[in-house]
């Protein structure tokens, strides 16, 4: 049996020799291994861009601002209608409240919505138009926002101590509302009257810091300068973020730190500002991390729009919204002097990483936008969100009465 075994092999062997090197004993050419590799199939690269997605959601007249909560529901501050809208994220309608002129909605990790409006108040013969920050609590009614009811709970100048009612006080606005982690928040405020840092309140245009029992904490006059062109500015802001945003977790971040916009005579009209406190003193001061701009890795800045002409100025004209996605440390700003959208990273490079097959070691610029109102297109954009589960970006596009939703082509699968 082992005889007949040996004399097979040989003769397979014999014959295996007796071929081309480069054939095998099945007669198909063996490859070299070290010339002939495998040809990989041409394919098409797809851009990585924001990609619009359907249907857009319409049925609101002029929306100042689209908000996720950390309920993972969407509201909407349908300002001409004198509403805030409850969707859940298909873009189904669940709810409606009345609110006069909301322009801006934060929640609360209570769930609280804190919506940024007017309120008539009738002072003699004269009915004046005040800066209003009303609560809605939702969790008592089942986050049924048509059955909940909303309260004035800032009312200006109310909460400043000794100060009285004014006819000029119909010139100053609220214009943004930010939560934090412990439920405290800021309002950003405009007015007319800022030279004098020390009236009641300080200057009108400033960032007021509320306890989550709706007291006043402190306004930020001495970290800030009114009518200043540089950063610490607060000069007309128009919105503001904090980095507590939801989903609801246990590791909501902490820090007080928040990012502002203003569209007031300003180099700068995005800004960063970090909190710090000592044993002695509490201080708020720019946020170093946004001044980043190294050339190497990035092609535009937060602060530097150009890093090419010697000047440091940020691209924007008119921005209204800034968010930030807490899962990819992106910052979000819609502008409604450009009609668009920007992203940037959380130390102010403009863009995404390069992907790893690309030779340009770069950020991908991926902000889009352009006047009109097709894919892609916006006609004063007033709001920005985003909804971290599916990563998708909501614009509250005010001049086409819609929120329309994007997502990055990478995401899509």
């Amino acid at each position: 049996m082992k005889r007949h075994s040996l004399i097979i092999i040989s003769a397979v062997l014999a014959f295996a020799f007796s071929m081309g090197c480069n054939e095998t004993i099945f007669g198909e050419k063996d490859p070299n291994i070290g010339t002939d590799f495998p040809v990989v199939p041409a394919t098409d690269v797809k851009p990585i861009e924001f990609i619009q997605l359907a249907p857009v959601w319409y049925g609101f007249n002029h929306p100042e601002d689209v908000m996720v909560g950390y309920d993972e529901l969407i509201y909407v501050a349908d300002t001409d209608n004198d509403r805030v809208v409850q969707l859940d994220v298909n873009g189904t309608v669940l709810g409606s409240i009345s609110i006069p002129h909301p322009v801006a909605i934060a929640q609360d990790r209570r769930l609280d919505l804190l919506v940024v409006g007017r309120k008539d108040t009738v002072v003699g013969t004269n009915t004046l138009s005040l800066a209003c920050l009303y609560r809605i609590k939702l969790y008592p009614f089942s986050n049924r926002i048509a059955d909940a009811v909303a309260l004035p709970a800032v009312i200006h100048p109310g909460y400043i101590l000794g100060r009285t009612l004014r006819a000029s006080d119909s010139s100053i606005y609220f214009t943004g509302v930010a939560t934090m982690a412990d439920n405290s928040y800021y309002i950003t405020r405009t007015g007319p009257s800022n030279s004098d840092i020390t009236q009641p309140g300080g200057p009108d245009n400033n960032i007021l810091s509320f306890g989550s029992n709706d007291q006043l904490q402190s306004p930020l006059t001495a970290y800030l300068t009114a009518t200043g062109t540089g950063k610490a500015s607060a000069n007309t802001l128009t919105s503001i973020t904090t980095y507590a945003v939801p989903p609801q977790r246990a590791n909501v971040d902490a820090r007080r730190h928040f990012i502002t916009t203003l569209k007031g005579e300003n180099s700068f009209r995005v800004q960063g500002m970090r909190f710090s406190s000592g044993r002695e003193d509490v201080a708020y001061t720019a946020d170093p991390e946004l001044e980043f701009s190294d050339t190497t890795i990035g092609h535009r800045f937060l602060y530097d729009a150009d890093p090419t002409d010697g000047i440091l100025q940020s691209i924007f004209k008119s921005p209204e919204d800034v968010t930030y996605a807490a899962d990819r440390g992106y910052i979000f700003v819609v502008d409604s002097g450009t009609d668009s959208v920007y992203q940037f990273t959380s130390t102010g490079i403009e863009g995404i990483l390069p992907p790893t097959f690309s030779t340009d070691r770069k950020n991908v610029i991926v902000s889009f936008g352009g006047t009109g109102s097709g894919f892609r297109q916006f006609n004063d954009p007033m709001g920005v969100a985003y909804y971290q589960p599916d990563r998708v970006l909501l614009i509250a596009d005010a001049g086409n009465n819609r929120i329309v939703r994007y997502k990055l082509s990478t995401d899509i699968k």
